[in-house]
């Protein structure tokens, strides 16, 4: 077909050209982040002009929309269509090595959505959970419904680690590394939780800085911490941080002369902390197992204790300067050495790469049960965390049944 007036073929749009922008925005989005990336970026990425891109969506929001609920809809579809659990475990570990920027479009990107979107999306993905412990339960037909959610929340977290790190394996050991790890947070055993534990003060869920705010300066930084995580350091203001804390905009500059300034004191402090922790937890252990042990112990301390700190160290590093980004990400990297080395020790051979994927799924299940709503406020969480720890890094219990 020829128009009339030049005599051309006109040119016709891909049909799935909507598709190729949701995926090239996800990408993009993963990669660099909500805010530093523009819509010329994504239609460059796809080969069309901006306006090309607008027939399709109203704008920047609207795109990121349709990203994190494509992402979300996806997983949904797996776990509607499986079967039973082994399937529905099978097919995660297959798909997770090719999504593995999932976890992170939700837990960073999303946080620039309206409200009323985020609500949505959060509905999502607890029926998601819920669709998944169902399966659990099925499988387990004597497990209580709180203890199949905690499990479906872990399962899930387990195939959304791979999220935070490159860590790759020959595609045939990573699936099957990923169905064990799976498995083992789906059948891990449940103990029964205490009269002490029952009866004792749930750990503080604000961020862990209630004991510490005894200054103005300690209260800028604790609700610039949970403002940052809750919204993204991008999209705070030094005068949302001072509305929070009762502080106006000169007051703050006193103590930190600029937003960035903040970001690297809270990041500079979850490190000593997180430091603190470790010395203490492994000062008095004797033998591998045992630090093994006490470091999970104390890991599960902190997360239930700093679930603010948590996500800026989670998700807003990229935000530091030049500088303070590699001493941070090098302080990251120490730590999960650590882990990787006290791990080898109890479990003699075990292939690098696959220890750090081990560590970063347990790391990740405890950050996510830490920071996801009723699961952080079990009276026995901590002991909770522990077993799912433990089976995760022990290869432990039914996981390779």
């Amino acid at each position: 077909m020829r128009t009339e007036a030049s005599g051309r073929s006109p040119v016709r749009r891909p049909p799935d050209r909507k598709a190729r922008i949701v995926d090239a925005a996800a990408a993009l989005f993963c990669e660099r982040g909500y805010h530093n990336v523009s819509v010329a970026d994504v239609a460059a990425a796809v080969g069309i002009t901006a306006p090309a891109l607008y027939r399709h969506f109203r704008g920047k929001p609207d795109l990121l929309l349709q990203v994190v609920t494509g992402t979300i809809d996806r997983i949904a579809d797996s776990v509607r269509s499986a079967p039973d659990l082994e399937s529905y475990l099978r097919a995660s570990a297959a798909h997770s090595p090719d999504r593995r920027c999932a976890a992170t479009l939700w837990q960073r990107e999303a946080r620039h959505l309206s409200e009323g979107n985020r609500e949505e999306l959060r509905r999502a993905l607890a029926d998601i959970a819920t669709q998944v412990a169902s399966l659990i339960r099925t499988a387990r037909p004597g497990l209580a419904e709180p203890d199949a959610e905690l499990l479906a929340w872990a399962v899930l977290s387990v195939y959304g680690s791979l999220s935070g790190h490159r860590v790759s394996l020959p595609r045939r050991r990573f699936e099957e590394l990923l169905h064990r790890l799976g498995r083992a947070a789906a059948f891990c055993p449940v103990g029964t939780p205490s009269t002490e534990a029952a009866d004792a003060p749930q750990a503080p869920m604000n961020g862990g800085y209630a004991s510490l705010a005894h200054s103005r300066r300690e209260e800028i930084l604790t609700e610039a911490i949970r403002l940052f995580d809750e919204r993204g350091f991008q999209s705070v203001s030094t005068d949302d941080i001072g509305e929070a804390a009762g502080a106006s905009g000169p007051s703050i500059y006193k103590h930190f002369p600029s937003k960035t300034d903040l970001l690297v004191a809270a990041v500079l402090r979850g490190g000593e902390q997180r430091r603190a922790a470790t010395a203490r937890a492994l000062e008095s252990a004797t033998g591998p197992r045992e630090s093994l042990d006490a470091l999970l112990r104390s890991y599960i301390e902190f997360a239930l204790n700093q679930s603010h700190l948590i996500g800026v160290l989670v998700g807003e590093l990229d935000q530091l300067p030049e500088k303070e980004n590699k001493a941070s990400r090098q302080t990251q990297r120490d730590y999960l050495a650590l882990w990787v080395r006290l791990l080898d020790e109890v479990r003699p051979g075990l292939d690098t790469a696959e220890a750090k994927i081990i560590v970063n799924a347990m790391l990740t299940t405890v950050d996510n049960a830490a920071r996801t709503g009723r699961l952080g406020e079990r009276p026995d969480i901590a002991d909770r965390l522990a077993d799912l720890g433990t089976v995760l890094l022990l290869d432990e219990g039914e996981s390779t049944g």
